[in-house]
């Protein structure tokens, strides 16, 4: 996916006044692609998009579907998304 595309997915999800459903962050997953997925998750997260449910599985899905999710954010972000799920960072 283009960085054109990958914007205009994240722009459209983020004027939503509300968290996101698990369709919804479904369908964003599959279409930015699995390495993307954790600027996904850090974007929506910060805008209040995620909430406690969809994290819960959001976060590890993120990190496993990811190449290098160390690379993709970094450790410390990972760190605050994983103890908001009340688990450690993998590893």
């Amino acid at each position: 996916m283009s960085q054109a595309l990958y914007e205009i997915t994240v722009n459209a999800l983020l004027d939503r006044d509300r968290p996101l459903t698990a369709a919804e962050w479904d369908a964003a997953v599959a279409r930015v692609g699995g390495n993307r997925v954790p600027q996904l998750l850090d974007e929506l997260d910060d805008a209040g998009l995620v909430g406690p449910e969809l994290a819960a599985r959001a976060v590890p899905e993120a990190w496993a579907g990811a190449d290098r999710p160390w690379e993709r954010l970094p450790v410390e972000r990972w760190r605050e998304l994983f103890a908001g799920i009340g688990r450690e960072l993998p590893g």
